[in-house]
């Protein structure tokens, strides 16, 4: 039998999705796997998302160990822009 978890956290068990319609939470998982797949190219890129995964999408990059920031571009959308690695002075990555 094949059993399946999640490849990462999804970060919504604070109930941050609650009142959104389905078809919201699906338009979040969505950008949140096309997101998780950019971050697998390891290169840095910057990228409009829905504003309410913006702080998700960020902690899925720290936890990647690369430099991230996001900020308000307009309603309902944010700004997200992911560098490089993030390494500490002994050259390794940065844990988080």
């Amino acid at each position: 039998m094949t059993s399946f978890e999640p490849v990462e956290p999804f970060g919504i068990d604070d109930g941050s999705l609650s009142g959104l319609s389905t078809a919201a939470v699906f338009a979040l998982g969505v950008e949140w796997e096309m997101f998780r797949q950019k971050l697998r190219r390891a290169v840095p890129f910057t990228d409009l998302c829905l504003s309410a995964n913006a702080a998700r999408l960020s902690a899925l990059a720290e936890r990647q160990g690369r430099f991230v920031e996001h900020h308000p571009q307009c309603d309902g959308w944010a700004t997200i822009t992911v560098g490089n690695l993030i390494e500490c002075e002994s050259g390794e990555p940065e844990s988080t």
